[in-house]
């Protein structure tokens, strides 16, 4: 990409290792890549050549450029990358489900201690590392368009689990479940556990970017890849995979029943505590417009790294939706000249096979071209999106907390400002907290009404008691909380940065993946091409009617 070329060097230098040397095609641009395929000049493989090896050029049919040095913008970005541990180095590379048992270097079972977490004590299996090693792997695939022709259309996922947990009845099950029930899953899990970052789910509304409707391949492929993704977040967390919740979503055969009888205990607690919940968003609304005064160093620097990340993420993703842009615009060229071709075959019937067999190889090509924007786009720009979604939800967790230390700071300042109305009243120099003109004016009225000053002087201060007491009690009781929420976050900090590295690495292992394998079908679709074309050349036959390996690779 023209200017971004160091960028995503850089970006993706994470994915380079000894034995992974991808097709270093990176000095042949759109023009170039056309006149290579219009006019048949391709790279012929070299059968030594190991499976990520780029193969070795003839030199009488395309010269091999040379290998270039990193540049110093490229450097830099590297030495940043490194700087911040972002290398992804204690992922594993081996194989997708032992992803989980790698786990964070940085969380520890020391930071685990025996404080209540979400309702049960954290214990050191909670980490799915090598201390746990419980297996949870889900897979979403198939969607499916069920009751087609009625007004309750919808469309269900297949969901694969492979899992040792003892509480599984079997170690592989699969299940459909529709969009409506992760959106179900989701709340369980946001009520039940409000000191996690729960993983969001893909918008119910969002489609601008999806061609089609809603019930459309392009759509609910899109969605089978995020919902893969937030199962995949989930089994991922060391708390929220022994959700008992989760485990009935991923196994039960009557779900339904589930969501009615949680729906039921959930209408009945919200009614007895409906005061509990106004008086809740009472405070949310108060606490919007009250800052903390001390701010935590480690929740500014985790609120400055989100943000770079959101602006990061929001930049690739719109270098990425332009180069899934020029694949579909390949794809379209490559079909229009495989089109323009065929018709060449009326028109030279002395050359008739080795039009048609061109043109087939041109139209292999475009397939490939399509299956690699389907990845570019349908998952990997997902997969940015997705993140972005993450990143809010743990700013939203920050927030929460936030607010947490909000209510402890406002408890001690109405504390202090009740003690030292009470020491002003014992000394004398007050009157019940107002002092100067307004205790003036509030002792006058007290004459005309012919009050005791001595007895309201003395009831004001046993209110201050009562509410020093009362005051104390709920500022060390929310100074507890403020602590305990604070060491939660901590842990979810470190559980989002694991699980964002090991998201990355998948991502991008993926997306290298099937440049590989394009790149690889192309090669051979080519190499089949030309050694057709040269053993027709020397047996001198024309027309043999033999497909080349590229049409039946296709096939």
């Amino acid at each position: 990409l023209p200017g971004k070329q160091d960028v995503l060097s850089a970006y993706l230098h994470p994915l380079r290792r000894s034995d992974l040397k991808p097709p270093r095609l990176d000095h042949l641009t759109t023009n170039k890549f056309h006149f290579l395929f219009i006019f048949g000049c391709c790279p012929v493989r070299s059968t030594a050549r190991s499976a990520y090896q780029f193969p070795q050029h003839n030199p009488r049919r395309l010269r091999s450029p040379r290998r270039r040095n990193p540049t110093s913008t490229q450097l830099d970005a590297m030495a940043v990358i490194d700087q911040h541990q972002d290398d992804f180095s204690n992922v594993s590379w081996n194989t997708d489900e032992h992803t989980a048992a790698e786990s964070s270097s940085s969380v520890t079972a020391t930071e685990y201690d025996d404080a209540e977490r979400n309702g049960h004590n954290a214990y050191e299996s909670d980490v799915p590392g090598s201390n746990d090693p419980e297996v949870l792997d889900c897979v979403v695939s198939e969607p499916l368009k069920e009751n087609e022709g009625s007004k309750d259309t919808f469309v269900s996922y297949l969901i694969t689990t492979n899992t040792t947990f003892p509480s599984f009845q079997r170690s592989q099950t699969t299940v459909r479940r529709r969009f409506t029930d992760f959106v179900f899953l989701y709340k369980a899990l946001s009520r039940d556990y409000p000191t996690a970052a729960v993983p969001p789910l893909p918008d119910k509304q969002r489609m601008e970017y999806v061609s089609g409707n809603r019930f459309g391949p392009d759509f609910t492929n899109r969605r089978a890849h995020s919902l893969q993704r937030f199962l995949t977040r989930l089994s991922l967390h060391p708390v929220l995979r022994r959700a008992d919740i989760l485990h009935i979503f991923l196994e039960s055969p009557d779900w339904n029943a589930t969501m009615r009888s949680r729906s039921t205990r959930g209408s009945t607690s919200s009614d007895t505590g409906s005061s509990g919940v106004f008086d809740n968003l009472t405070d949310s609304f108060l606490n919007a417009f009250t800052k903390a005064h001390k701010h935590d160093k480690r929740f500014l620097e985790v609120r400055e790294r989100s943000d770079k990340l959101d602006e990061d993420l929001a930049h690739i993703e719109k270098v990425v939706a332009r180069v899934a842009r020029r694949e579909n615009d390949l794809e379209l060229d490559f079909k229009d000249l495989a089109e323009q071709f065929q018709k060449l075959i009326t028109l030279e019937p002395g050359v008739e096979n080795e039009v048609r067999h061109f043109a087939n190889s041109i139209e292999d090509t475009a397939m490939g071209l399509r299956k690699l924007k389907d990845v570019t786009d349908g998952d990997y720009l997902g997969s940015l999106r997705d993140m972005q979604a993450y990143s809010t939800a743990l700013k939203s967790l920050l927030k929460a907390r936030e607010q947490k230390q909000v209510d402890y700071e406002q408890l001690t300042e109405y504390l202090n400002k009740n003690t030292v109305d009470r020491d002003l009243l014992q000394s004398g120099q007050g009157s019940g907290g107002l002092s100067g003109a307004s205790g003036r004016l509030m002792r006058k009225l007290e004459d005309v009404r012919g009050v005791d000053h001595e007895q309201a002087r003395r009831d004001r201060q046993r209110k201050l008691e009562m509410n020093i007491d009362k005051l104390t009690t709920e500022a060390e009781r929310a100074k507890k909380t403020s602590e305990m929420f604070d060491d939660e976050v901590v842990k979810e900090v470190a559980d989002f940065e694991r699980i964002k590295r090991v998201e990355f690495k998948k991502q991008l292992g993926g997306l290298a993946d099937s440049h590989i394998e394009f790149y690889d079908e192309v090669i051979e679709i080519w190499e089949g091409y030309v050694n057709a074309m040269e053993k027709e050349g020397v047996s001198g036959t024309r027309s043999t009617g033999v497909e080349p390996p590229g049409r039946r690779l296709a096939d």
